[in-house]
């Protein structure tokens, strides 16, 4: 039998099966389908502009289309319309329209008086209260405030779990979005159960995502402009704040022009150091003049030093010196000259007649005409007049130099820190003042960048809106009860296949034949089971095997005997020899049945030593030696040598275990090339059938299905 003569009986055998289950299933899918609800479909157009408007700035020095751009950028639409926070906005939107609006008496354009009930029927009590039914905007903002991460929160669960209309993958399953051709224009379809709640679900869809994509599109650069705008105030503050502590620093410490003032400060340093040289040697020469003019004087004249008179005089004149001094050092610029004019102009005068004064006092107070050393008195107190005069000028202006001198050391440890503080403080200034004026660039580009994407961007528009659907989508109960019935089939073929090629059970000819490797010859129904229908199909099994057991006779053997063998303790032998040896005896053949525990003991030293036995079977033209079980006594190889043949006898519903391949590999190490062909017993009819033919009872059914299994296709019936 080739495989596709098996595959086809293997078929044939279960048709029952592949018939009336898949019919029971097919006719349990149309009860089941009987309300099957109807799908309802309607669509929306949508103009993206992104090809049309790509490059019509005519600013651009390269205008020419870019595809992988303009794909890329339509491909972002179709992500923005399959966003889960575009659909989570549609849900919520959809969900408040279908309470609001939705009617449990009669249909109407938001969803049928049967799905609102249904709706109603699981929104809990504290959601209803949600449902402002004069404001779609105000329920959404209720359900949004509601809606909260928890499983029994019924707002997050209706977008979270698997409501057909509500839910994130029921949405995205039925939302789809094909691109019309290359063109830059977007079909939506979608499909629901509900005509109402299809056309409502795309009226939302068509002005939800136009917003999701504005603010995806525009809402970075916005927030970069914010941003900046932001900087730009808190930098600009900062900025002010650094300029006015530097004013207040300034006025604080008096500083104008602070290069201006220092560059002053060490030009007075160098003209006073150098006037400070000229007043001390005019101070050192009057001071020897002086020392050396009183060394030439008496007593007389020295001690007028200690008059109270001369040293008043000597003071005033001293202090208007001083005072003068002070003036004409002090009032170096042009501005402080005009201020001190009038005092040095009053000062001088006033020195003027002190001196004439302090010089007519010395006049009187000589008596002497003549110094020790012989000189005329009043020339040489005149001459040591003028130069007590000139040391007093010269010791007042080297006082004035002095101070002036402290005061520019002043000048100096006041104004060193300030210039480092000035310029740490311009710096800050400079490096804020960057700062600032760098945001106000970004801010420019950011705010120039927004128009240019105003500009660029894609236009969406809705060109064909969502239409009331009127007519249901073509009924698909039929391909569901198709469907059914053939997934049935198929489900009985797939189990029937991997019995065949799994199960190791010896059932027939061709799965025994691949499963042992050995030859099967005949194949028995159960013996001595049934009526006189089953006494024929046994006398016709009987005949075969007996048939093609008296194939291996030989008449130039001395003993023409066959060993009959079997691996199972439980299978009975006896019955088989019996009707063997009467058949056999019934064609006038002289046959010996020569049993184990019968005729001989498995466990004698006859049956496994001795050869005594050859001499009863040589007497009978055939005999047939049953054996006990190979798995409990051993079987002497002369037994299978010396046989015609050795018939293994199976049951057809058993297993072929491993310790069985292992008796029959031994079985035929030790035949010596002597046939070993195998029986099935308690077969099915059918089996016995592949080698019997045809079995009673000859009707006109058993006969067609008899021809069909044999692929008798032209000879039906006969």
């Amino acid at each position: 039998m080739n495989i596709f003569h098996y595959i086809f009986r293997a078929i044939f055998r279960i048709k029952w099966w592949l018939l009336i289950l898949p019919l029971g299933f097919a006719l349990l899918a149309i009860y089941l389908t009987r309300q099957m609800d109807r799908q309802y479909k309607t669509d929306i157009t949508i103009y993206t502009g992104v090809i049309s408007s790509y490059g019509s700035d005519p600013g651009e020095s390269n205008a020419s289309q870019d595809w992988n751009v303009l794909n890329n950028s339509i491909q972002n639409i179709i992500n923005t319309i399959n966003s889960k926070e575009t659909i989570k906005r549609l849900s919520m939107q959809l969900y408040a329209r279908l309470m609001i609006h939705g009617d449990p008496t009669k249909d109407n354009v938001y969803i049928t008086a049967k799905h609102y009930k249904e709706l109603v029927a699981i929104t809990p009590k504290d959601v209803q209260k949600l449902i402002d039914k004069s404001s779609e905007e105000n329920t959404v903002k209720n359900l949004e405030k509601y809606e909260k991460a928890d499983r029994n929160n019924f707002v997050y669960g209706l977008f979270n779990w698997n409501h057909p209309y509500f839910s994130y993958n029921a949405l995205r399953e039925n939302i789809k979005i094909n691109r019309v051709d290359n063109s830059d224009i977007l079909q939506i379809n979608y499909q629901a159960n509900d005509p109402g709640v299809a056309f409502q679900t795309l009226d939302i869809l068509s002005k939800v995502f136009a917003i999701e994509y504005t603010n995806l599109q525009f809402g970075s650069t916005n927030n970069v402009i914010r941003y900046f705008e932001a900087e730009l105030e808190r930098i600009g503050r900062e900025l002010r704040g650094q300029e006015d502590s530097l004013t207040m620093y300034n006025v604080e410490n008096r500083v104008i022009n602070y290069d201006k003032q220092t560059e002053a400060i060490a030009l007075l340093d160098k003209e006073y150091e150098l006037r400070h040289q000229d007043v001390l040697f005019v101070y050192n020469s009057a001071q020897a003049a002086i020392k050396q003019l009183e060394s030439g004087m008496d007593a007389n004249m020295r001690a007028i030093k200690n008059n109270t008179e001369f040293l008043a005089r000597m003071n005033q004149i001293a202090d208007i010196n001083y005072n003068i001094s002070k003036i004409r050092t002090l009032s170096v610029d042009s501005l402080k000259q005009k201020q001190g004019g009038a005092d040095l102009d009053v000062l001088s005068h006033e020195l003027d007649q002190k001196e004439k004064g302090f010089r007519s006092f010395m006049d009187q107070y000589t008596a002497e005409k003549y110094t020790k050393n012989g000189y005329p008195n009043a020339n040489y107190v005149k001459q040591w007049v003028e130069e007590l005069l000139r040391f007093k000028r010269s010791e007042a202006e080297l006082n004035v130099a002095r101070d002036f001198k402290q005061e520019l050391d002043h000048k100096y440890t006041q104004y060193s820190p300030i210039g480092s503080v000035l310029k740490r403080k311009e710096r800050g200034i400079s490096f804020t003042e960057q700062s600032y004026l760098s945001i106000l660039s970004s801010l420019n580009a950011a705010r120039l960048r927004l128009k240019s994407l105003e500009m660029n961007s894609a236009t969406l528009k809705v060109i064909n809106p969502a239409s009331f659907p009127l007519n249901a989508l073509p009924h698909s109960r039929k391909l569901i009860v198709f469907a059914v019935f053939f997934g049935t089939v198929a489900f009985i073929l797939g189990i029937l296949l991997i019995i065949e090629l799994f199960d190791r059970t010896l059932r027939d000819k061709t799965r025994t034949e691949r499963i042992t490797k050995g030859k099967v010859i005949a194949a028995l129904p159960k013996l001595g089971k049934g009526g006189a229908k089953q006494t024929k199909i046994e006398e016709r099994a009987i005949h075969v095997l007996a048939n093609r057991l008296y194939g291996f006779y030989n008449n130039s053997n001395p003993i023409n005997f066959i060993n009959i063998v079997k691996f199972s303790s439980t299978l009975d032998l006896g019955s088989l020899t019996d009707i063997l040896t009467a058949y056999w005896q019934g064609l006038g053949i002289n046959v010996l049945a020569y049993k184990e525990g019968t005729n001989f003991s498995a466990e004698s030293r006859e049956y496994l030593v001795d050869d005594a036995w050859a001499e009863k079977l040589g007497n009978y033209d055939i005999s047939l030696v049953k054996h006990g079980s190979m798995a409990l006594r051993p079987i002497p190889s002369l037994f299978l040598e010396r046989g015609m043949a050795t018939l293994l006898v199976l049951r057809a519903d058993s297993v072929w275990k491993t310790e069985d391949e292992l008796m029959f590999a031994d079985l035929l190490q030790r035949s010596a090339g002597k046939p070993i062909v195998i029986c099935l017993m308690n077969a099915e009819k059918y089996v016995v059938e592949e080698f019997t033919g045809m079995l009673p009872p000859f009707t006109f059914l058993r006969r067609l299905e008899y021809q069909l299994g044999n692929f008798g296709l032209t000879s039906l019936g006969k």
